[in-house]
């Protein structure tokens, strides 16, 4: 626990920086993100006894980020297009399992390219600040109290196939926090919801981060591992720690986007 607190504390602090900095040093920390996330997956299912493209799939998944950030330069359904063209061509000289590896290297690319894309693209909008420290804030303050309130008082297991620590009861807490956190950020913000809307925005963030979480543990039951690597002491790999957000902040993009489109 104090090396995760510790980690947490080093790392946090430059993240908010370039949040706040702009579109720029925003677009800088997410490209840093995941490109680490992205040779993490490449490596997890290359243990698993895959054999990725892994050049290919990252590629295919920096192209997706700049096309999130520079939309009126590259167009993401170009992108989209040109990487499942590339990847399947490349896969008819191959002999191994062709079509499975190739569906692994678009999988891995299209799940961290086009789901952090939109990190960026949401600071982007207006209020974008506002709205991905609400993605940020609704993701940790969930992961933190489901933790907290799982180590107190869990007792019932939610998916002890997947994930056998995780209990109803830290869930339960998680989300409860999650829809406090909705509530106080769009109140104290210029972000246009009303707060009853913002407390169950940040109820849906937390139902979504679970899967999120879930999904990587799915990935390393799979292939045999503990953490998705070792980067962070206490807290696993980088997948480990954007595994909710993957799923958060694509959902509040299209929560930001339907409030500019009704909001006028």
């Amino acid at each position: 626990m104090k090396q995760r607190l510790l980690v947490s504390l080093l790392v946090l602090p430059p993240v908010l920086l370039a949040l706040w900095g702009g579109e720029h040093w925003w677009a800088l920390v997410i490209f840093t993100v995941a490109t680490l996330g992205g040779l993490e997956y490449y490596a997890l299912v290359a243990q698993g006894g895959y054999q990725p493209y892994r050049a290919m799939g990252m590629a295919w998944l920096w192209l997706l980020l700049v096309a999130s950030w520079l939309p009126h330069l590259l167009s993401l359904s170009l992108v989209i297009t040109l990487g499942f063209i590339a990847t399947f061509t490349l896969a008819l000289f191959r002999i191994e399992r062709p079509i499975l590896n190739w569906a692994i290297t678009g999988i891995g690319a299209l799940y961290i390219g086009a789901m952090l894309g939109q990190a960026i693209a949401l600071r982007l909008l207006p209020n974008g600040l506002e709205w991905v420290f609400l993605s940020l804030a609704v993701t940790m303050l969930n992961d933190t109290f489901a933790y907290f309130v799982g180590v107190a008082g869990g007792k019932h297991k939610i998916w002890p196939r997947l994930s056998p620590k995780k209990s109803w009861e830290g869930t339960i807490g998680g989300w409860i926090a999650a829809a406090v956190t909705g509530y106080l950020v769009v109140s104290l913000t210029p972000i246009p919801l009303a707060p009853w809307i913002g407390a169950l925005v940040g109820l849906a963030g937390g139902v979504l981060a679970l899967f999120g979480d879930l999904t990587i543990s799915l990935l390393k039951r799979q292939v045999g591992a503990k953490d998705s690597g070792k980067l962070m002491p206490g807290h696993g790999g980088m997948l480990d720690r954007l595994d909710s957000l993957l799923f958060v902040i694509p959902f509040i993009h299209q929560v930001a986007l339907l409030a500019i489109r009704f909001g006028g």
